[in-house]
């Protein structure tokens, strides 16, 4: 008997045809909750993939590590099937930390979706007494089976660029991603070896990833800063910019794009979110500096723990007399945002604490949108009503899974007529509702605002912390998927739009920060901050753009003249793009050029990215 044997009996050729057809089950499960549906080819090919390696597991397993294989398996499709739904990805192994995080599961994972985990443990369990007729015991030759398991999966992780795009198949997903989980590959930081990490001006001489450029006028009457990050927005939603690009988003915003530009709101057609997740959004709208590309963000935590010091635009305002303020609609303790605020120049720091009554604790996320805005609205007339000029930033969440419109059954009523609904409903229907609900909420919030004249001398920016759940047609064939950002600007009463970069000019999250501290007359006070103001006529030179998707593991390299380098989480596998700097996302194609940067220049740009200046005598 050979070593490689098992695989040439007759029960395990059996059990992968069991096991592919049980993923491919799961597949159209996926399929109707998320509405994605991945490339046909590439889907095939993984699952064949997945299922020599479920058919491995399926094999060698028996008691207790049986039961432990099915409610993984249960577990992981069902997280699988969420993740899709909300992010357009499969997970991301090394994050799963987050979710054990209390305020995580109780937003996100205890509501009504969490119905369709025992529909999913199920399907698991079936497969397992499905097997278990087919072969009874173990097979032989399972050391075997577990080298052959081993150097399938190595191949897997080399021959995908990205792990968790939706062709990916959930089993050998999984498991290729374990080595990389163990391992991260960007660990310069702050007290990481700083001193090490190569200055920006040493990294090449023609790139300009590092690029500060203000207009520093001067400005007498300084106007009040209204600052909106909506969660999870993205332009696709606004029906011209869509157009402008083919896009094909899964929410339209008709009513909030024509009312933005009624109020004489400026919408980029070309705006870049610099990656996923709020707190690394939140950190370049605020700072001014590239957000933070390793797994496991720190950046935000290291300034909530006295460990860095950055150069952020509310702590400028706030010393040449502007009243700060951070009104969230979420749980300030997550990600500690209750502790940085305060440190980047916030002198009121809200959450969803205040709209609780004393002892109550906060249900889910926080209040839904219309709540959330009403209330904003009061506490922004008051603030009105002082002497001194006023910057406010909000960010709402009920546009944040499981997209709480007000109008949901309450928490932990769960029972067959709601995975009667969840079964019923068009995949991407919550999302659809919350948006709706934010545009009609948001509306109004700014009608009111302007017909008390509040706006007449304030600068508002809408943006969003990331542009989470833009979903292409096909989104496997294009990079940037997760980067399709928002920024739309309306100046206060004294400017005009003319002052303004043209609306189809590349823009990014870092560009925020200069853009504020110029309109109110503090251009020159930007100190390390990155990005280029929107006020900006004569540019310096074309820069340089480093982004990325920690949900799909992409890391990108972009410049503005038109090039886009797309590559894999190490950064060994890489494909070039070109694109009509005009018209960035309708406009990529694939191209055989080489790389533009090499791949110690690569690396050393995102090391370089991950540096924060220390705090001094800490």
């Amino acid at each position: 008997m050979t070593f490689f044997s098992g695989l040439a009996s007759r029960r395990f050729a059996q059990t992968v045809f069991l096991a592919l057809s049980w993923l491919l089950v799961i597949r159209v499960s996926h399929i109707l909750q998320s509405g994605i549906w991945p490339n046909p080819a590439g889907m095939v090919a993984s699952d064949i993939a997945g299922a020599l390696v479920l058919a491995v597991l399926l094999s060698i397993s028996a008691g207790v590590f049986r039961t432990l294989l099915v409610v993984l398996l249960g577990c992981a499709a069902f997280v699988a099937g969420m993740h899709l739904t909300v992010h357009g990805t499969l997970f991301q192994l090394s994050l799963i930390g987050k979710g054990v995080d209390p305020t995580f599961v109780t937003g996100s994972l205890i509501n009504k979706h969490s119905l369709l985990l025992p529909v999913y443990l199920v399907l698991a369990w079936v497969l397992h007494r499905l097997h278990r007729r087919l072969v009874p015991e173990p097979l032989a030759g399972g050391k075997g089976l577990v080298v052959f398991a081993v150097l399938l999966v190595s191949a897997y992780a080399i021959s995908f660029q990205s792990l968790t795009t939706p062709t990916n198949n959930l089993v050998a997903s999984f498991f290729s991603q374990i080595p990389g989980a163990v391992a991260s590959p960007f660990t310069a930081g702050v007290g990481e070896d700083n001193e090490q990490v190569e200055s920006p001006q040493d990294v090449r001489d023609d790139t300009n990833f590092f690029h500060q450029q203000v207009a520093a006028p001067d400005v007498e009457n300084q106007p009040n800063v209204l600052l909106i990050m909506i969660e999870g927005l993205s332009a696709g939603y606004f029906p011209s910019v869509s157009e402008y690009h083919n896009l094909d988003p899964s929410v339209e915003l008709n009513r909030l794009e024509e009312n933005l530009e009624q109020h004489g709101f400026r919408i980029y057609r070309n705006a870049l979110s610099m990656e996923r997740q709020t707190d690394r959004g939140t950190f370049s709208i605020l700072c001014g500096e590239y957000p933070d590309f390793r797994r496991q963000s720190k950046k935000m935590v290291d300034v909530a723990e006295d460990r860095a010091s950055p150069d952020c635009m509310p702590a400028r305002l706030q010393e040449n007399g502007y009243s700060t303020a951070y009104w969230q609609a979420a749980p300030l303790d997550y990600m500690k945002k209750g502790d940085f605020m305060p440190r980047v120049g916030f002198s009121e720091v809200t959450g969803a604490e205040v709209f609780v009554s004393e002892g109550e604790e906060v249900e889910g996320w926080g209040p839904p949108d219309p709540v959330y805005f009403s209330n904003i609205g009061k506490r922004i007339r008051e603030l009105d009503s002082s002497s001194s000029p006023w910057m406010v930033t909000l960010l709402n969440v009920g546009t944040h899974h499981p997209f709480n419109t007000g109008e949901e059954q309450a928490e932990g009523d769960f029972n067959t007529e709601n995975l009667g609904e969840l079964a019923q409903a068009e995949p991407q229907e919550a999302r659809r509702k919350a948006m709706k609900t934010m545009e009609e909420s948001l509306n109004e919030f700014l009608d009111i605002l302007a017909s008390e004249g509040i706006l007449d001398n304030t600068l508002v920016v809408l943006t969003s912390d990331e542009s989470g759940g833009f979903i292409r047609q096909d989104p496997e064939s294009v990079p940037l998927n997760s980067n399709v950002g928002v920024l739309a600007v309306r100046p206060p009463s004294d400017d005009s739009l003319e002052q303004y970069a043209p609306e189809n000019q590349i823009v990014a999250q870092i560009d925020v920060p200069p853009t504020i501290l110029d309109i109110t007359g503090l251009g020159r006070k930007t100190g390390d901050m990155i990005g280029r103001s929107l006020l900006v006529e004569q540019q310096d030179a074309e820069r340089d753009l480093l982004l990325a998707d920690t949900y799909t593991g992409l890391k990108y390299f972009l410049r503005e003249s038109g090039q886009l380098l797309s590559c894999s989480e190490l950064m060994t596998n890489c494909s070039t793009w070109n694109f009509n700097p005009e018209r960035l996302f309708g406009s990529l194609e694939q191209t055989d050029i080489d790389p533009f940067l090499t791949f110690e220049e690569r690396t050393a740009l995102f090391n370089n990215a991950a540096y924060m200046k220390p705090v001094e005598n800490p």
